[in-house]
């Protein structure tokens, strides 16, 4: 048989240059850059969960170990207010109806609430939390709201208690809750990230106990668990903040963040059947707690902490 040694070295640099061609597509990153700001570091701070109150265009940041309490210009950054919370770790923010910041500060086991321009009004659930953690809200109707809180008590253990909720009452300054009440029966673990979708009656909460990473989904009205694509999704790394790209005709999708040192990732879900998207990184950013959305000048931003130090603010690409 005669050797062609042109031939096959030609065959040879084909599958050499397949082979690379097909790991640079298998490590491609979507990468969103060109941040909109950072805001200057904190480094002892724990920054981790983020509001955003449209009218003022500000985001309110909590700073767990710093105690304290951040309002950043959502459009460039700047430091506007501090408020200390003396031992407390605040750590979930959530915004009802941009009027009211509800706060959960795990140390003193209740919700703080200030109103829009953040000032304290009072607090909620110290007589039943144990160690809160993540918040969120919809309304019901006018003036009166449901409030969910995560409880991340006797951690990585199983419990079905691990959401309360309360209905808030709220006419200016001036609010009221419910009784507690504990929300569905489904077994979790370690919780935290908490959201919720009033038009498609789901709530998404994080489970962050590495054997049962996932993002679990409950049904709004009932507290039952519904099985889901998004649930099957496999996390490699902490499931943590969760948010939602909500458009006028209430389509839309969920941003999950897949918490990491080196392989920070941001994954979509369609808002509706829930299927898988696709995954972005934010250029500089990692090892993120708390993000936002927020819907300005016709655009939609996400807000991320970044290594507990700082927030990032990027404009999101349209996605198809």
């Amino acid at each position: 048989m005669r050797f062609y040694p042109t031939f096959y070295f030609k065959i040879a640099s084909i599958f050499i240059i397949l082979f690379l061609f097909s790991s640079c597509e298998s490590d491609k990153k979507f990468i969103v850059s060109d941040a909109l700001f950072y805001t200057d570091s904190k480094p002892e701070s724990a920054i981790d969960s983020i509001g955003f109150l449209f009218r003022k265009h500000v985001i309110v940041v909590t700073g767990k170990e710093a105690n304290q309490l951040y309002v950043y210009n959502a459009m460039d950054g700047e430091l506007q207010k501090t408020i200390n919370r003396d031992n407390t770790y605040p750590n979930g923010v959530t915004i009802v109806n941009d009027e009211l910041v509800l706060v959960t500060e795990r140390d003193m086991r209740h919700v703080a609430v200030f109103n829009a321009s953040m000032d304290f009004l009072g607090t909620f659930g110290s007589d039943v939390l144990r160690q809160p953690y993540g918040i969120t809200n919809y309304k019901q109707e006018d003036g009166s709201y449901k409030i969910f809180v995560t409880d991340s008590y006797d951690y990585n253990q199983p419990h079905q208690d691990r959401i309360i909720s309360w209905e808030l009452q709220h006419d200016g300054d001036k609010f009221s809750v419910s009784e507690h009440s504990v929300f569905g029966e489904y077994t979790l673990y370690q919780v935290e990230s908490i959201m919720v979708d009033s038009h498609y009656r789901r709530l998404l909460v994080a489970d962050e106990m590495e054997e049962h990473y996932k993002i679990a989904v409950l049904d709004l009205d009932t507290g039952e668990h519904i099985n889901s694509t998004l649930e099957d999704f496999s996390f490699t790394e902490d499931p943590e903040g969760i948010a939602l790209v909500s458009t006028g005709d209430n389509t839309g999708y969920w941003i999950c963040t897949e918490q990491s040192k080196d392989n920070n990732r941001f994954h979509l879900f369609d808002r509706e059947s829930l299927e898988y998207i696709d995954s972005l990184y934010l250029e500089d950013i990692n090892y993120t707690d708390g993000i936002a959305t927020a819907y300005m000048h016709s655009n939609w931003y996400l807000y991320a902490s970044d290594n507990d130090h700082r927030v990032g603010a990027f404009l999101l690409p349209e996605i198809n």
